[in-house]
Order: C-alpha cells, then sequence, then structure tokens
C-alpha cells in the first residue's frame, strides 16, 4: 500500500544562517522541516510545493519538490573571482551557500564595493546555480549606507519612482485654485495649527478645537490626497506598490513624490490646502456625541512642534495670543479623551524607542530615548478619535472599506501568558471567554513597579496577535474599539487614502469602486507594513551595533529583560543597547531553564538569573554580520 502523503503548497522560511528552514502548509498551517540537502534551491518567503519525507521525535520533515513562485528577484553582495569565473558573494546570510555568477561584463573587479544585482536565471536540473547581471552599486561594503541600500534591494522595496508618476506630479498645479474649492466648506478663518515633530517636511493633519454649549467642537483636518491622486493613475499604481512610506535615521523613502507629500499636499502654514475634516462633538467626558465629515479648505495658521506646544501646556501663559484658545481647547479635549480611553480599558505598552545623534562622519555618537510628550498623545488621540468616526461613517453608510483590525488574543497564547504569570506568582484571574482588553491594561498597571515588568510586559505583547488591514471588521483588541481604521495618514499610507475615497464617494451618494479585491489590498499593504517594520528593525539594530563597537570592553550596570535556555538577555539603560549574555559566560555552574518560570537555575550553586534582575556586564564583542552585541558577565 502507498503511504505517501500527496505534495503539500507551502510557504518556505529559510533559518538565519540559510541551512535549511521550515515549510508552512498554505491550507493547514502544518510545520514541515526541511533539512539543507532537502531544500532544491528555495529560497526565504518562495511558494514551494513540498512532499514529506516522514517524522522523527514527532517532527515533520520534507524536501522540496518545485518551486511555485520565487519571491526572491533581486541579490546584494560582493564580487568574487574563482577560476576565471566572476561570483557574487550574496551578503544576506538566509540566502545560503548556493552559488551565484554574474553574467554582466565588467570592466574592473571591484572587491570593496557592493553590488545590487537582478536574477535572471535560477537554478535547475541541467544548471546548479543562480545567474544574475549586475543593476547598480549601492556603496562600499560595511558602510552603514551601503547597508541599507543592501537591506532595500533585498526587500524589493521600489526607490525610484516610475517616470509615468514622475510626470503626473510635475503637471499637478503649485497651489489650490479656485475651481478646486467647488463643494467645499471653506475653514479658512478658523485657526488651525499642525503640530509634529522638529524635522517633519509632511504636514498631512491639522486641529482645531472650541468650547460651544458645554461640548468640545473638534476639527480634524486631513490633506486631500485622493483630489490630487486618483483611482489606477499612475501615481496611485506607485503607491499601491510601496503602500507606506518607510523612514530610516538617515533618510526616508516616501509612498508619494516630493511635490505631493512635502508639497501640495502637506498642510504648511500660511497657505491654502484641500482638506477632509472630520468635525466631532465632545462630551465633557470624552464621549464622541456626534461628528460631521465632509470637504474643506484650510489656512493653516502655524506650524508648531511637539517640544513647543509641551511648553505652553506646562505654562499656558507663554502661547502666543492669537493661538491661546486653540491650544488650551485642544489640551482640555485631550484629557477628556484620555479619560474615555482609560475607562475603555485601551492597551498602553510602556516602551522606549531610541533616538540616533550622529557626529560629523556619520558615525553614532550617542543614543536617546524618544520621550513621549503630551503634546504627542495629544495628537494621537485626536487622530484616534477621527479614525473611529471615519470607521462608523463607512459602517453606518453600508460602505465597503479597508478596516484596521486587531483580533483577540488565540486561546494558545493567552494559556501560556496565564501559565506564565502564575508561575511568578502575578495574580490574573481571567477566563479566556471573558476576556477583554481592560484586563490586560489592568495587569500593566498592577506590575508596573515589578521587577520583572519588562519581562510581563513583553510576554502580554507576545499573546496578542499583529494588527493587519482587512474588509472584515473585527474591530481592534489593543485600543478596545469595535470599528477602526485609519483616515489621518493619507501621505504615508495606502489604506488611509482608499478611506478618503470611500468618504468621498459617500458624500456624492456613489460607491467607491476599488481597482482590485479589497481582500488584495489589505494582504498587500499588511505585507508592505511588516516589509517596512523589518527594514526599520534592522537598521536600528545596525546603528546600534555600530555604536556598541565604540564601548567594547567597558564594563556597564545592565538588567535582565528575559531569559531563555542559552543565556540572559540584558538591557543597559545607559546606552540603550541590549545583548546577551551567553549561559557559559554565567559561571563554571551549569544552568538549567525553568521554562515556566523563566529562570536559568545553577544546578550545583542554586543561583539564579531572572528578569529584572541587576547584572554587572562588559561588552565583550559585536558582530555586524549577524547585528549581535555580546555580553560577559563581570564576577564582583
Amino acid at each position: 500500500m502507498n503511504n505517501l502523503k500527496s505534495p503539500s503548497q507551502c510557504i518556505y522560511h529559510k533559518h538565519n544562517n540559510g541551512m535549511g528552514g521550515i515549510a508552512i502548509d498554505i491550507k493547514t498551517g502544518a510545520k514541515i522541516h526541511i533539512l539543507e540537502n532537502a531544500e532544491n534551491f528555495a529560497l526565504d518567503k518562495d511558494e514551494i510545493m513540498v512532499v514529506e519525507d516522514g517524522e522523527r521525535m514527532g517532527i515533520a520533515y520534507g524536501s522540496v519538490k518545485g518551486i511555485i513562485n520565487h519571491n526572491t528577484t533581486h541579490l546584494t553582495g560582493t564580487m568574487q573571482l574563482y577560476k576565471d569565473q566572476l561570483l557574487l558573494k550574496v551578503s544576506n546570510t538566509k540566502f545560503g551557500n548556493y552559488l551565484v555568477k554574474i553574467r554582466s561584463n565588467v570592466d574592473k573587479i571591484d572587491r570593496d564595493s557592493l553590488f545590487n544585482s537582478v536574477i535572471v536565471e535560477y537554478p535547475n536540473e541541467e544548471s546548479s546555480f543562480f545567474v544574475v547581471e549586475l543593476a547598480n552599486t549601492v556603496g562600499k561594503a560595511g558602510e552603514d549606507e551601503s547597508y541599507v541600500a543592501h537591506l532595500i534591494a533585498e526587500s524589493g522595496l521600489p526607490v525610484e519612482f516610475s517616470n509615468a508618476a514622475l510626470t503626473q506630479a510635475e503637471n499637478l498645479p503649485e497651489s489650490v485654485s479656485s475651481y478646486d474649492l467647488k463643494n467645499r466648506i471653506d475653514l479658512r478663518k478658523i485657526p488651525f495649527v499642525t503640530i509634529d515633530g522638529p524635522d517633519a517636511k509632511d504636514f498631512d493633519d491639522a486641529v482645531y478645537c472650541e468650547l460651544v454649549d458645554g461640548f468640545y467642537n473638534l476639527y480634524v483636518a486631513i490633506a486631500d490626497v485622493a483630489h490630487y491622486v486618483s483611482s489606477g493613475s499612475a501615481l496611485d499604481k506607485d503607491a499601491y506598490i510601496r503602500s507606506t512610506s518607510v523612514y530610516f535615521p538617515k533618510r526616508v523613502i516616501p509612498m508619494l513624490p516630493e511635490k505631493i507629500s512635502n508639497g501640495l499636499c502637506s498642510l504648511n502654514p500660511h497657505v491654502d490646502r484641500l482638506v477632509m475634516c472630520c468635525q466631532m462633538k465632545v462630551s465633557l467626558d470624552g464621549k464622541i456625541v456626534d461628528y460631521k465629515v465632509y470637504n474643506g479648505v484650510i489656512h493653516s495658521a502655524a506650524r508648531l512642534t511637539y517640544s513647543k506646544v509641551q511648553s505652553w501646556i506646562e505654562e499656558l501663559s507663554l502661547t502666543p495670543p492669537e493661538l491661546i484658545t486653540n491650544i488650551s481647547n485642544l489640551y482640555l479635549v485631550f484629557q477628556s479623551l484620555l479619560h474615555s480611553r482609560e475607562i475603555r480599558g485601551a492597551i498602553d505598552f510602556d516602551t522606549v524607542e531610541p533616538v540616533f545623534i550622529f557626529d560629523d562622519t556619520g558615525m553614532v555618537k550617542e543614543l536617546q530615548p524618544r520621550v513621549r510628550l503630551e503634546a504627542h498623545r495629544l495628537i494621537e488621540e485626536c487622530m484616534l478619535a477621527a479614525n473611529v468616526c471615519m470607521a462608523d461613517f463607512l459602517i453606518k453608510k453600508r460602505h465597503r472599506g479597508l478596516f484596521r483590525i486587531h483580533a483577540k488574543p488565540s486561546a494558545e497564547k493567552f494559556s501560556a501568558l496565564k501559565e506564565y504569570l502564575n508561575s511568578i506568582a502575578v495574580p490574573f484571574d481571567v477566563t479566556y471567554k471573558d476576556l477583554a482588553p481592560h484586563h490586560y491594561a489592568s495587569l500593566l498597571k498592577a506590575v508596573r513597579d515589578n521587577l520583572q515588568f519588562p519581562a510581563i510586559q513583553q510576554s502580554v505583547l507576545r499573546s496578542m496577535q499583529l494588527a493587519v488591514y482587512s474588509p472584515n471588521n473585527v474591530g481592534h483588541f489593543g485600543l478596545s474599539y469595535d470599528r477602526y481604521l485609519h483616515f489621518t495618514s493619507p501621505i504615508r499610507r495606502y489604506p488611509d487614502l482608499l478611506v478618503h475615497r470611500a468618504a468621498k464617494s459617500i458624500l456624492e451618494d456613489e460607491e467607491y469602486q476599488y481597482v482590485h479585491d479589497l481582500a488584495s489590498i489589505g494582504d498587500n499593504t499588511s505585507f508592505a507594513e511588516r516589509r517596512a517594520e523589518d527594514l526599520e528593525r534592522k537598521t536600528v539594530a545596525f546603528y546600534k551595533c555600530q555604536y556598541a563597537k565604540t564601548h567594547v570592553g567597558k564594563e556597564f550596570s545592565g538588567l535582565i529583560t528575559s531569559v531563555v535556555n542559552f543565556g540572559a538577555f540584558v538591557y543597559i539603560p545607559d546606552l540603550m543597547l541590549d545583548g546577551l549574555v551567553h549561559v557559559t559566560e554565567l559561571g563554571s555552574d551549569y544552568y538549567v531553564f525553568d521554562e515556566k518560570k523563566q529562570l536559568l537555575v545553577g544546578k550545583k550553586t542554586g543561583v539564579k538569573f531572572a528578569s529584572g534582575q541587576e547584572l554587572q556586564i562588559e561588552i565583550a564583542g559585536v558582530d555586524m554580520a549577524k547585528l549581535f552585541i555580546d555580553f560577559k558577565l563581570v564576577v564582583q
């Protein structure tokens, strides 16, 4: 009898070292482990056909029998010459040890530069190697700009706009015309302000608030990008492919060309700008009792920064007389919305992001925490309120839309969290059936002063689902909303642009016809968001490692943030750096990992290492290839 299973259609996830990986069955989600000699040249994220070879100790193993779709189209690396054959040494460690031949004519071999290349031939039965043609250099190997360019090239993120999109952008007017004002509400006499960071160049939201008859009248005006970027146009096609702007410490890859993002659609001060406005009636206790959505035109009174507004919040008398009514009412409505947020039970994670300070040579000289001021939260709450109203607007008008959804944690992950909390004696008497966002919010508030707070917060984060874009509204668990979408950043997020188009159609008693299937748009924009996050995360890791190299051999005080079977992850508050103290660096004892209690325990001495524990450590080394910082324990 033939017991062989039929091939499974899978997505392949290569191990970080490039040696084998895991195939995920598209239909069932089952995991099939692929050894290095069974990959058949499959690369990370390829869509493949896999045949299971059997099980060992409950783990399914298989072989790649065919590649349906290649995910990787570009490779970045350095030149090598071997036996008169020009080869590309691929920088990405996930690629593995495959042979890559360069087919381009090269006048001079440049071993110091990093090249972006296009794959023109994949391995087959006749040739067991990749063939590439060089596209362009991305800088010198090892330089930070080269590293970022290498990441961008490998991710497939477009950097240059199409000629058609650039031509369309150039043909747009320099300013708002009288014709553009047709069927718009004139808000130019209202002293709107924009509040952003000091380095911001694109201002896509402006706000104003007044107190009328015991209610806050809150205006959130958003740049009317949809007026200029029409559905199916060249600009729209480029924006859809990118789906989001991507931010790096030294550069930005925008979703839309600069003429739009920094010019015509940026709500710059003292010029007329087209907007879509969400005007809300907010009660003194933070409830949105009514709202209106309409096309408008504004004339922003001022471009403000978070730090400036914060100084006015702390000392209202410093506020310019012409802005004092707006600033004071914005702060009051923020306090009301914040009160409503706390009553609602939205979750607020306490994380600190680094800001890189570079010296004149472009090297990192310092990391500073990105301080979250009340002024930041003021704008956040105003934007959240507008997003909720727009979601309600689409739903009540029975119009299809792309929602920002965040599903309830899975039962499996919730159980794992409860088991961990129980092991460290942290009360969490909640059933999965009854689980609501306020339970997580209350938990984090209760353990704020616990030494193991970093590990507890990470465990709560790990238990939660990813937020994604979808036409199927299931609400937003983290924010504790039953309806939510993104509306407030159409310059840098494609889903917001779609919401604007849908809202405009509703105002014209029409239905917006999406160019693509909504579910596919949700998948594409969610993927683009993950891609941007991955690029930003890797770039941050690169600069952290670059900074850590200047401190190798120095001792610092650190805090254990989590423990694993191979060691303890430690954070240095003074440097804002984190790294690993490998288990072999913890002393001569043999350490056993207690997974339930998240502890490393010495078998002979009983010495324990747990989250929240303070250690004296030394930065032992930095691996720039793997973006990893090694610490070693300093014995007191």
